[in-house]
C-alpha cells in the first residue's frame, strides 16, 4: 500500500503524493488530467521546458536565415519548404505553449502582473521594429558609403526597411497573450474553462479570418487579430489556443511528482505521438506534392483550425516527453545543456537580436540574397554573434543594477 511504503525511511518523500486512502495515488499516471487537485507537489523548474525551447531557439534561427537573407531561389527552394513544413507544427505553436505553461510556475503570476509582462512586450514589439530599421539605414548606408550602391538595391532596400516597420512577430501575439491570461486570471477561469476556450478558438478561427474591411486601418488591425488579410506576419487571436492548452498542461505536471513524471511521459508521448503522426501523414497524404504541403502548411501555421491544433498540440507534447527521456544524455554534455538553458531563459533577447543581426547582414550585401548552403553557414554565425550579444547585454545590466544598489 502506498501509505505503508511511505512509512519506509527511503519512501519517506514520496509522502506528499498519497492520499488519505491505502493503496491510491491521485498523481499517478493520466488521472490529474481527468481532476486537477488543489495540492501542487510538483512547483520547481521542469528542465524538460529549458531543453525543448532552447533547441526550438535553434531551429527559429536557421529557418530565419532562409526567410530575411535568402535569395528568391532559396526562399522557394525544397530545402526551406520541408524544413519549414517539417518545423511547422512546433515552431511559434510550442513558443505560445511554453509561454502559456510558464505562466503557472511563474513567481508573478498574478493578474497586474500579466498585465505588465503583456504591455511591456507590446512596447518591445514597438522597439524591436524601430531597432531594425535603425539597423538597416546604417548597414545599408556605411555599405554604399565604402562600395558604392548596387543598381537595384534601393527597391530592396525600401521593401525590407516597410516590412520591419510593419513587422507583427512573436511579441505582439505574447502580449496580446498575456493581457487575456490576465483576464482569465482576474475571472478565476477554472482549467476546464481554458480547455473549452481553447476548443472554440480553433473552431472558430477558419471563420474569423474571413473578416476584412475596405477600411486600411481596421483591416489591419482585423489582419493582426484574426489574419485574414494575410499581410501581417502573425495574428494572436488563433494562438490563444496554444497558451490555453499550455496552461492546463503546466496544472497537469505540478500535480505529479518528478520521480513519477517519467512513467506519465511515457504514456503520454506514446498516445501523442500516434495523433500526431497520423494528422501529419494525413496532411502530406492530401497535399502530396512538396510545394502544395508547403502552402497548406504554411497556411495552418498563421490561423490553424482545430485539426491543426491538435496535431500541433500532440506534437508539442511528443517533443515534451522525448526531451525528458533525453534529458539524462544531454545533461552529461555540460557545455550543450547549458547553453540549451540559456537560449530557454533568454528566449525572448535571443529571438529579438538574431533578426537584427540577419538584417545587418542584409542591409551590407545589399540585399542581394544567400543560397541554400550560405543561409545554413550564416545561421550558425547568426547563433554565435546573438549568444555574445545577448551575454554582453546582460552582463552591462548587471553591472548597471550593482552600482544603482
Amino acid at each position: 500500500a502506498c501509505l505503508r511504503k511511505c512509512r519506509r525511511k527511503e519512501c519517506r518523500r514520496l509522502r506528499s503524493a498519497c492520499v488519505r486512502y491505502p493503496g491510491k495515488n491521485q498523481y499517478n499516471g493520466f488521472h490529474s488530467l481527468l481532476s486537477l487537485k488543489k495540492e501542487e507537489v510538483n512547483v520547481g523548474r521542469q528542465r524538460e521546458l529549458d531543453l525543448v525551447k532552447g533547441f526550438l531557439m535553434i531551429m527559429i534561427i536557421l529557418i530565419h536565415s532562409f526567410q530575411t537573407i535568402g535569395n528568391l531561389d532559396t526562399v522557394n527552394s525544397y530545402a526551406h519548404e520541408i524544413l519549414f513544413a517539417l518545423f511547422m507544427p512546433t515552431g511559434a505553436c510550442l513558443y505560445l505553449f511554453a509561454m502559456g505553461f510558464g505562466s503557472v510556475f511563474t513567481r508573478h503570476s498574478e493578474p497586474k502582473d500579466m498585465v505588465k509582462n503583456g504591455i511591456k512586450l507590446l512596447v518591445f514589439q514597438a522597439l524591436s521594429n524601430l531597432c531594425y530599421a535603425a539597423v538597416i539605414v546604417i548597414s545599408f548606408c556605411l555599405r554604399n558609403l565604402i562600395v558604392g550602391e548596387v543598381p537595384g538595391s534601393r527597391e530592396l532596400y525600401q521593401e525590407n526597411l516597410y516590412a520591419v516597420l510593419t513587422f507583427v512577430n512573436i511579441f505582439f501575439i505574447s502580449g496580446m497573450c498575456y493581457l487575456v491570461l490576465a483576464l482569465y486570471k482576474k475571472l478565476n477561469v477554472k482549467p476546464g474553462g481554458y480547455i473549452i476556450s481553447a476548443i472554440v478558438v480553433g473552431i472558430v478561427t477558419p471563420f474569423t479570418r474571413l473578416l476584412v474591411s475596405d477600411n486600411q486601418a481596421l483591416n489591419w488591425i482585423l489582419d493582426m487579430t484574426f489574419g485574414g488579410k494575410g499581410e501581417t506576419s502573425f495574428c494572436f487571436f488563433p494562438y490563444l489556443s496554444y497558451v490555453f492548452f499550455g496552461y492546463v498542461f503546466a496544472r497537469v505536471i505540478r500535480q505529479i511528482p518528478e520521480e513519477e513524471k517519467g512513467d506519465f511521459y511515457k504514456k503520454s508521448g506514446i498516445i501523442c505521438g500516434v495523433i500526431a503522426a497520423v494528422w501529419f501523414i494525413s496532411c502530406i497524404v492530401l497535399h502530396p506534392n512538396v510545394d502544395d504541403f508547403f502552402n497548406y502548411m504554411l497556411d495552418q501555421y498563421r490561423t490553424p483550425g482545430l485539426l491543426k491544433v491538435i496535431g500541433s498540440l500532440c506534437t508539442i507534447l511528443l517533443v515534451f516527453a522525448i526531451s525528458f527521456r533525453v534529458m539524462p544524455l544531454i545533461e552529461k554534455w555540460k557545455f550543450g545543456y547549458n547553453k540549451l538553458c540559456f537560449y530557454s531563459k533568454q528566449i525572448s533577447k535571443m529571438y529579438a537580436v538574431h533578426i537584427g543581426v540577419y538584417y545587418v547582414i542584409g542591409g551590407f550585401t545589399a540585399f542581394g540574397g544567400f543560397g541554400v548552403k550560405a543561409c545554413v553557414l550564416w545561421s550558425v554565425a547568426g547563433l554565435v554573434v546573438t549568444d555574445l550579444l545577448v551575454q554582453g547585454y546582460l552582463r552591462i545590466e548587471s553591472r548597471i543594477k550593482s552600482k544603482i544598489k
